[in-house]
């Protein structure tokens, strides 16, 4: 019978008879001093422990399964899972948190207005009202809502809230869609300002000019006033003057203001002798018994009378208006003879 010398213990990476096999295995596995077999150290695997753990496996002969979610790896030695972008924890079952993204979710989300951003990607979800990759811009006039899909339905000039499109409607108008005019007696900006106008007026809805009534006029309406020839509450009545002879007719009473040198309830009549002018209230002052002209004032002589050469008021007898004519012609003082004649 033959005996196989095999010694104690060899030397760290030795083995067999005498110690003369180097061994082969890897990965800081140890082999076995008789026969040379490798044993493989936690995460390693093959004859030489050449390979590690198949994928989803980890530890001593790789037999232990990984713990690890959403796509993560293990380390195949120690089984602690290295998580996909994206997501944290031990066990990588959770998101990254708000506010940043990808790797190890070390990465900043770049949204803005209450934008989220993709845990994984980082790319921007904007809220109602908001667009652009990092949701920076409003949407676009006549937009709003989430991705700016919904279209305004506002009326009038008036516009829509870009979040909830609620409308903002345009000096002088009112209503869910601006699509009716200020209440009566309010313009402008959210119809919050009252109108002025009298007489029953209404006021523009935008800028708040009034819009008088037939009859009235004014910056608020306040002078009546009527076509020429009308009169009344709403003009609606003739006046009674006569045409030529009237300055006017009251608008509301239709009473006549007649031109100076007519009278009467229709100015028809001219003024009674001795009156002239405006009113007929201005005294003729003509002598001897002429009366004068109902406009100018100027005298009507009786006959055998002249005008007064020096007051055109005063009627003389014809003979002595001759008489003066002479006496200017022989260059005579007329007062040194007559001296009450022209008084």
């Amino acid at each position: 019978m033959s005996f196989i010398f095999v010694p104690a213990g060899c030397e760290s990476d030795f083995w067999g008879p005498h110690c003369s096999n180097r061994c082969q295995c890897r990965n800081g596995a140890k082999c076995n001093p008789i026969t040379g077999a490798c044993v493989c150290t936690n995460g390693y695997q093959g004859w030489r422990c050449e390979d590690p753990c198949e994928h989803g496996y980890y530890g001593k002969g790789c037999q232990l399964p990984c713990q690890c979610l959403n796509g993560a790896t293990c380390d195949h030695e120690t089984g602690e899972c290295i998580c996909a972008p994206g997501y944290t924890g031990a066990f990588c079952g959770e998101r990254c948190p708000s506010g940043s993204h990808g790797s190890q979710c070390e990465q900043r989300c770049p949204c803005q207005n209450g934008g989220t951003c993709h845990h994984i990607t980082g790319d921007c979800s904007c809220p109602a009202g908001w667009t652009g990759s990092v949701c920076a811009q409003p949407c676009p006039l006549g937009k709003y809502g989430i991705n700016c899909s919904k279209d305004c339905s506002c009326r009038n000039g008036g516009l829509c809230d870009h979040v909830t499109g609620r409308c903002h409607c345009a000096a002088g108008f009112s209503g869910r869609r601006c699509q009716e005019d200020c209440p009566v007696g309010t313009y402008g900006p959210q119809c919050n300002q009252r109108c002025e106008c009298q007489n029953g007026a209404k006021c523009h809805h935008i800028n708040g000019a009034c819009l008088c009534e037939t009859g009235f006029k004014g910056p608020n309406c306040q002078e009546r006033f009527c076509p020429p020839g009308l009169y009344g509450l709403i003009c609606d009545k003739y006046c009674p003057c006569n045409t030529t002879n009237t300055v006017s007719c009251h608008p509301l009473s239709g009473e006549c203001t007649c031109s100076p040198g007519w009278t009467g309830l229709y100015c028809n009549e001219t003024c009674p002798p001795g009156y002239y002018g405006e009113g007929c209230f201005v005294p003729c002052g003509c002598t001897n018994g002429a009366d004068c002209h109902p406009v100018t004032g100027v005298c009507t002589c009786a006959p055998g009378f002249m005008v007064s050469f020096v007051y055109p008021k005063r009627c003389l007898l014809y003979a002595v208006i001759r008489l003066v004519i002479s006496m200017f012609t022989l260059n005579v003082p007329l007062v040194s003879y007559f001296p009450d004649m022209l008084l």
